[in-house]
């Protein structure tokens, strides 16, 4: 009985130990590596929203482990990849009077703007690091590329964006202020000013920490636009093969198109008023590929 009371006593004593100490983590999980990307973890999460034209129906996807950048691509990262890589054509970036980046020569030991042939690209001074604007997805797509990372699919950006708990916006449910989200600016008024750094409003920041994901700038994703996700079931782009099998549309099996005429942005930018619904981390815009304005930029993953 004794040595009953001893082994029991004994086993308390190590399972209070045990509670004591503190959390063991896990050493191969980092929620920010060393490039600034922020990890998302495998797993299921509600995509869509039934009530939302083009956003519905809502539906379960399961996403693989991915890295994401935690802020969008900026003035000086992308002025970078220009000065790598070229913009032949014009086919990655327009330079204008609304792009954070200029492209120069070199005139009496001074940089000069120029539209022609520039000799290189720079951030306009002061807007380092603002969001690159005036992006077309080629231009995106390339970056991407270029830095050994790629577009998001739509379905790891609205991950990276919602998280786990169907939140209407990167923050949460509350309506967006300006402490969370860059929206509902005139350029006419403020000029470069409709835009934040890319690192600000950390109050906005996503379920997983990803800055930005509502307002800024439209972010390009890979992923060719139809108009809901009930339309990704067959190659007729109904629901036939849903109703074959007698089950509801957010049950069918979601397949991304393969081709397309338009590709998809997401998150709204600093232009949207009203800005509540369109930066909600459901809404989903199109445009050409081709295509770019003063308030289209994008992020990449890994």
């Amino acid at each position: 009985m004794r040595k009953l009371l001893l082994i029991t006593a004994l086993f308390f004593l190590i399972q209070s130990a045990v509670s004591c100490a503190p959390a063991i983590k896990d050493l191969n999980y980092s929620s920010e590596d060393k490039e600034g990307m922020i990890k998302i973890p495998a797993g299921a999460f509600t995509m869509g929203y039934d009530f939302e034209d083009n956003a519905k129906p809502a539906h379960r996807v399961f996403v693989d482990t991915f890295f994401i950048d935690k802020y969008e691509v900026s003035a000086a990262e992308f002025s970078e990849f220009l000065n790598a890589e070229g913009n032949p054509d014009e086919q990655y970036f327009s330079h204008d009077i609304y792009s954070t980046i200029i492209g120069v020569k070199r005139h009496n030991d001074n940089l000069m703007e120029t539209k022609e042939r520039p000799e290189m690209y720079i951030p306009r001074k002061g807007l380092e690091n603002l969001p690159a604007n005036n992006i077309s997805w080629f231009g995106a797509y390339r970056y991407c590329q270029w830095r050994g990372k790629r577009l998001p699919a739509e379905a790891e950006w609205e991950k990276a964006a919602r998280g786990l708990d169907e939140r209407q916006y990167p923050w949460g449910k509350s309506l967006p202020d300006d402490t969370k989200a860059r929206y509902s600016q005139r350029w006419e008024e403020k000029g470069f000013d409709v835009m934040v750094p890319v690192d600000s409003l950390p109050e906005g920041a996503s379920y997983y920490g990803v800055f930005n994901m509502a307002g800024n700038t439209w972010e390009w994703v890979d992923d060719w636009f139809k108009r809901d996700y009930c339309l990704y079931c067959d190659e007729d782009n109904n629901c036939s093969a849903c109703i074959i099998e007698g089950k509801p549309c957010n049950y069918c099996p979601k397949e991304k198109p393969v081709f397309g005429h338009f590709k998809v942005l997401r998150g709204g930018s600093w232009f949207e008023n009203p800005g509540e619904s369109v930066i909600k981390s459901t809404y989903r815009y199109w445009m050409d590929p081709s295509q770019r304005f003063l308030n289209t930029g994008f992020r990449c993953v890994r």
